[in-house]
């Protein structure tokens, strides 16, 4: 008889702990994206891309032309390219600002060599990654800086390129623009 109970007991205690199991894996589950979410922003996907012509175009010495702005979200993810003159060793004395206005600073731009003509023109890229708190901070704008002590009229072929991926809120208006000259 003792068999019996046995097996009849058995099915309820497994049917317990697997019930146990679902309940707990759900909570686990629904609970995860809360912890998530509330240490990181809410990220919206967007794909918004701009070409910029700059064939003709003139930014006075220690000038900028403002080409993006994403306020009041801030990019967490995009790129830049830059098809911009350059010297014999790959050098464009341009620079490309990024960050949050007034607070911007030049990127650090990666030379494509593939397509790159030195001595004439060159394309640079850079990623465009807000990070809140840390060393790239929030970014929600991009210009196109004359740090040199003549104008530039831009040749035949100089554009940029803008990809922004995903923003998210957060950005806060950072000011005005009076400081993108400096750099």
């Amino acid at each position: 008889m003792r068999n019996s109970n046995v097996s009849s007991i058995s099915p309820l205690i497994i049917a317990s702990m697997i019930f146990v199991a679902i309940v707990a894996s759900t909570l686990f589950i629904g609970i995860a994206p809360l912890a998530v979410t509330a240490q990181s922003p809410q990220k919206t996907v967007v794909r918004d891309s701009q070409t910029i012509l700059l064939e003709g175009k003139t930014i006075p010495s220690k000038g900028f032309i403002h080409v993006y702005d994403a306020t009041p979200y801030m990019i967490m993810s995009g790129h830049v390219a830059a098809n911009l003159p350059c010297d014999s060793n790959a050098k464009t004395p341009y620079n490309v600002l990024i960050g949050q206005a007034p607070n911007v600073k030049p990127a650090e731009l990666e030379y494509i060599k593939a397509l790159s003509t030195p001595g004439k023109m060159c394309i640079y890229h850079v990623d465009v990654n807000s990070e809140p708190g840390g060393k790239a901070g929030i970014i929600t704008d991009i210009a196109l800086q004359n740090p040199t002590a003549t104008d530039v009229k831009f040749p035949p072929m100089s554009t940029l390129v803008i990809g922004v991926d995903e923003i998210a809120p957060g950005a806060e208006a950072g000011g005005n623009m009076a400081n993108m000259t400096k750099g």
